[in-house]
């Protein structure tokens, strides 16, 4: 929630132009509640909305958020967000790909960075890659072969959905590569520490990248 709301601002606070850029799962997002009848302006209400209600349903089921807690989670995400650059922009982008700002506005690529660790991890690795690894069980039938295939495909995708739509990129094998290559890193910190995480190691380290 705290992420959303941080994303909402940043890239709300830099719209002069009249357009906001958003990403693409969250593009998606929106088209379906469009389809489905609801105004796609209404999914940040949603999400912040979903987000309040859920909180009192984990503190009822013995769930305790502690400030504490939170803190060390930030902590470890920025870490790992320092880890991820090194790991990926040392091993691949600096031999292949150059990465950097998005929009040229400071204040947009930190709203887009936001988005991007909550909306993509959200879509590719919280529904894609289960939804992927169940399907693949029941074709399969072998857990650890179903849960590769999974992690494989989802980070295909992932790389391969910067590429669609008016705002994507121009396709270059380099640029997929590089982007393959961190949708399995993510992955696999996904699976071991799990959604928040990665999430916030996501777009820590697209700060990084902006930054630095």
């Amino acid at each position: 929630m705290v992420m959303l709301s941080f994303y909402e601002i940043f890239i709300v606070w830099d719209s002069t132009s009249g357009m906001i850029v958003r990403n693409a799962p969250e593009a998606w997002l929106r088209g379906l509640l469009n389809i489905l009848g609801i105004s796609h302006y209404h999914i940040s209400f949603l999400m912040i909305t979903v987000s309040l209600v859920a909180i009192p349903m984990f503190h009822d089921s013995g769930v305790v958020l502690k400030k504490k807690i939170a803190l060390f989670m930030i902590i470890e995400a920025i870490l790992w967000g320092a880890v991820s650059g090194i790991i990926i922009q040392l091993l691949i982008a600096n031999l292949f790909f150059y990465t950097g700002a998005i929009s040229g506005s400071i204040v947009r690529d930190l709203g887009l960075a936001i988005g991007a660790g909550l909306f993509e991890e959200l879509f590719f690795r919280v529904i894609l890659t289960t939804l992927l690894i169940k399907i693949g069980y029941k074709t399969i039938r072998v857990k650890w072969l179903s849960i590769f295939v999974a992690i494989v495909l989802a980070s295909f995708l992932f790389s391969l959905a910067h590429y669609v739509g008016n705002a994507g990129d121009n396709f270059e094998v380099y640029s997929f590569l590089f982007r393959f290559i961190a949708g399995l890193w993510f992955t696999t910190l996904y699976s071991v520490r799990g959604f928040a995480i990665v999430c916030m190691t996501h777009a820590f380290y697209d700060i990084f990248i902006i930054l630095l």
